[in-house]
């Protein structure tokens, strides 16, 4: 039976939880290995995996027979070890992208000084100062620096231009810098204009679209512009720089999950194994890293790079989050894959799958209806489920005689037992099968008998679904209706 681990020396108490954002190099302090190889095997025939690949057992097993090559533990001991990666191009993390332009609409896309006069950022900072700020009065003020920095347009440190930020197709960031809906038009904007003069007389087509000159924020140039923000503007971006710095929130750098949480299944119909979805992911994104490297490295044209790099953001998003809407199609992953995000998420997800709820031993389910001949705190079951739900009981002076004529019994005779397990052995017997007398008379103090559901048991009723404590109440087992119950169903 599971025991809670507690140490006995060390008395703590934990004083608060902060969820935060990796950076890069602590990201690589807590990997082990750096994944570099694209190839999951080696070339021999032992299917060996690749030293530096995606499945390295350095970073744990999901195998029985084979030991992890980190701790020497096997697969249920190793907790698994981290690897990474690092991207060849910085790419937005789809679960800040939202994040990302908040900020990006706050600071200025030159300087990146926050968009605030002296006399607001003192305002701001007492306000952010007082002890005890609660999560809507934040939220409520980060919307009211947002709004007063969405409205100035020339920096006051730079003097440099700045218009609105917009999302604009899949993962994808413009400054709209020149646009302007004022009657006054700034000299700075007019003279952006006026540079496009002889544009326009060879083409008059240019001329409607000035009014939509964006500029294209791409990752390299947002992580540029967040590296830059100076430390006492980020407690006014709402962000807690011991937490989490505003250039965490690019993606330079991916951590490698260990293997135990991406098995390799073994196939048995054709030669060879099939690989985790996450595990698929990470080939991919090692496969484009090194094309991006290759064209690089062969000077290939600057638009073969750009498209290679919306290519490596994509699977970097799907990666994390694999429902994107608003994929093109030349794009679209020919095979729908389970992200991070999907394997939390939902009613089979981790939490309302894995933690809420539980198939659990010594349970079962019944039709239910009312009788007036029971006290209010009993509760009748009928004879088919008092057979098969047991209740373990250990063998003791005062029960030896019960004990003994409930393993005669048997399974099949109500009330009987199901299992004996014995003190020395640790094995369960079924008692179906084998000379139930032989092993009544061997019953020794310290046996536990798994006998049936008998009246005046104790037993927890609940009706589904259990939204709070008092959904699940104890209960007097009666058996004195169970073949009454057993007829009814």
């Amino acid at each position: 039976m599971k025991e809670q681990f507690r140490e006995t020396d060390v008395a703590k108490k934990i004083s608060h939880i902060c969820f935060g954002v990796k950076s890069a190099e602590q990201m690589r302090q807590q990997a082990h290995i750096q994944i570099v190889s694209k190839s999951l095997y080696g070339q021999d025939n032992n299917h060996t995996p690749l030293a530096f690949g995606v499945l390295d057992h350095r970073m744990g097993t999901s195998e029985k027979d084979r030991n992890c090559q980190t701790c020497g533990k096997n697969l249920a001991e190793c907790l698994g070890h981290y690897g990474y990666l690092d991207l060849e191009l910085p790419c937005f993390h789809v679960g800040y992208f939202k994040a990302v332009i908040g900020i990006l609409q706050m600071i200025c896309k030159t300087c990146s000084r926050i968009l605030l006069t002296a006399e607001e950022r003192k305002q701001f900072l007492d306000f952010l100062k007082r002890p005890g700020l609660a999560y809507l009065q934040k939220r409520g003020l980060k919307k009211k620096i947002s709004d007063k920095c969405r409205k100035k347009t020339v920096c006051l440190y730079c003097g440099a231009y700045n218009g609105p930020v917009k999302k604009c197709g899949l993962l994808k960031i413009f400054h709209e810098k020149y646009k302007t809906t004022k009657k006054v038009v700034d000299p700075m904007v007019s003279h952006f204009l006026q540079s496009f003069d002889t544009a326009i007389e060879h083409n008059k087509e240019v001329e409607s679209l000035l009014g939509r000159a964006q500029e294209n924020l791409n990752p390299l140039v947002v992580l540029n512009l967040l590296r830059r923000i100076p430390a006492e503007d980020i407690p006014l971006l709402l962000m807690n720089p011991e937490a989490g710095k505003p250039s965490d929130l690019i993606l330079t750098r991916l951590l490698v999950p260990p293997l135990c949480i991406r098995p390799s299944v073994v196939s048995d119909l054709k030669s060879g194994t099939n690989e985790d979805d996450l595990t698929m992911k990470l080939t991919e994104i090692i496969f484009l890293n090194d094309v991006i490297k290759k064209h690089r490295i062969t000077g290939a044209k600057t638009q073969m790079i750009m498209e290679d790099w919306d290519f490596l953001q994509l699977q970097c998003a799907l990666y994390i989050n694999s429902e994107l809407s608003g994929i093109p199609m030349n794009m679209a992953p020919k095979k729908w894959t389970r992200g991070f995000v999907q394997r939390l998420k939902g009613k089979q997800g981790r939490f309302r799958g894995n933690l809420s709820g539980k198939r659990v031993d010594f349970s079962g389910r019944t039709v239910i209806s009312p009788d007036p001949n029971l006290r209010i705190d009993e509760v009748a079951v009928p004879v088919h489920v008092a057979k098969i739900l047991t209740f373990p009981e250990k063998v003791n002076q005062a029960n030896m005689q019960l004990m003994r004529k409930l393993v005669q019994n048997g399974p099949e005779i109500h009330p009987g037992a199901n299992f004996i397990q014995q003190r020395h052995t640790q094995m369960k017997r079924f008692l179906k099968y084998g000379n139930r007398e032989k092993i009544a008379q061997e019953l020794r103090f310290g046996d536990i008998v798994e006998r049936h559901l008998i009246d005046g048991d104790i037993v927890l009723f609940n009706r589904q679904p259990s939204l709070h404590k008092l959904s699940i109440m104890a209960h007097i087992l009666k058996d004195g209706l169970f073949h009454l119950y057993g007829e009814l169903l």
